[in-house]
């Protein structure tokens, strides 16, 4: 550096570029703001005169007027005063919601739903009395019928014997009448036994014949009840099934009054409405750089000769004083390389196009930095200690 050439004008450079930029701006945004005219309307664009909020200076502000076509307006106009009269008649609707909606549904006012018809309807249990009871009266029946016979059939017996043996001469204690009467005796003793044997088998096939027919029989009246049963619970699910198609029934037409209104409001608020005119697309202007100004205030080969010198002897500890523009905004391409001297180091090019190694002015301490037209510059022989 040895402080012999003449600096730049880095300060006036700055301004030049900073003016030439809003030029450029306002060149594009005149160039992104065409009348577009077409059937359906047109789309103009109209600019003025404001200040802006934040810093008070004069701008140029614009507005973008949308016109329909006369018949689009005429359309337009005509879809408006409908719209009104369609909503003062909605107004009236809404009224009638209050009515509607102002009160819960009364469940209780339905018809009652269908009972379940599980517990009427039980099957009766039917008796086939007791067995045993019906092989006794069998077995004394069949008992009494064949003692009725053998009682007199003996008895008679005794007489015609005892008439043999006293023709005979014989008496009641000789033993021919005792041995004679004694065999009599066996034999009806005999004969009772075999009539007991008779009753006590013929009483349990009486049994077992009376009680298979009480089976049947109750087996007839259980299937009887079953099918009566069967009739009735299809009866009563029926009824229960009605019953509860009625309740729906009424409840469907409560729900579907007290939407009536509402239905009525949303068809009469909906409706097409005539849209903004639909402009066709254009291509933006592109993006235009303004003139580099600070190529232009030195020599680009001495500049950048000097520059990295400038960095060098700053690394290298050759140099006394070195006062760089770190501010960020004129860097690009921003990287970082490492720490030198407990500050961090990057590489980076200068906006006008000068690549060079240092810090951010952001980074280091306030005392390090100056400001130059507006932006920072930092005094590298207190970054390196030099």
């Amino acid at each position: 550096m040895g402080g012999k050439n003449k600096s730049p004008d880095y300060e006036g450079a700055a301004q030049a570029q900073g003016s030439a930029n809003r030029e450029v701006n306002t060149d594009q945004t005149f160039a992104n703001r065409p009348n577009q005219y077409t059937p359906a309307g047109s789309s103009t664009w109209s600019p003025y005169q404001t200040k802006d909020p934040g810093t008070g200076k004069p701008v140029t502000s614009w507005q973008q007027n949308l016109t329909f076509s006369p018949e689009q307006q005429m359309l337009y106009d005509k879809q408006n005063a409908i719209s009104n009269e369609r909503a003062d008649v909605g107004g009236m609707v809404a009224k009638r919601l209050g009515d509607e909606y102002g009160e819960a549904m009364d469940w209780g006012g339905f018809s009652p739903m269908g009972n379940n018809p599980m517990a009427q309807f039980t099957m009766p249990e039917g008796s086939i009395g007791d067995p045993n009871q019906f092989r006794q009266s069998a077995e004394d029946a069949r008992y009494n019928k064949a003692s009725s016979r053998l009682s007199p059939q003996y008895a008679e017996k005794r007489r015609a014997m005892e008439t043999q043996l006293r023709n005979q001469g014989l008496s009641p204690e000789d033993s021919a009448w005792k041995s004679q009467m004694a065999g009599i005796d066996t034999a009806e003793t005999d004969a009772y036994a075999q009539a007991q044997y008779d009753a006590v088998t013929g009483g349990m096939g009486e049994a077992n014949q009376m009680y298979n027919q009480l089976m049947g029989q109750n087996q007839n009246m259980f299937n009887q009840a079953l099918g009566a049963n069967r009739q009735n619970y299809g009866m009563a699910m029926q009824g229960s099934e009605y019953a509860n198609q009625i309740r729906q029934q009424q409840i469907a037409e409560q729900l579907q009054q007290r939407g009536t209104n509402l239905n009525e409001l949303n068809a009469i608020m909906s409706g097409q409405q005539v849209g903004i005119p639909s402009m066709p697309s254009f291509s933006d202007a592109s993006r235009a750089e303004a003139a580099p100004i600070y190529q232009g205030t030195v020599d680009q080969g001495n500049f950048n000769q000097a520059q990295n010198q400038q960095t060098m002897d700053a690394v290298t500890g050759g140099a006394q004083a070195a006062m760089m523009f770190s501010d960020r905004r004129l860097k690009r391409n921003v990287k970082r390389l490492g720490t030198v001297n407990g500050h961090k180091w990057y590489s980076f090019d200068y906006i006008w196009g000068v690549s060079a190694q240092g810090v951010m002015a952001d980074e280091v301490p306030e005392s390090y930095t100056a400001t130059v037209g507006g932006y920072a510059v930092v005094d590298y022989s207190k970054v390196l200690g030099v």
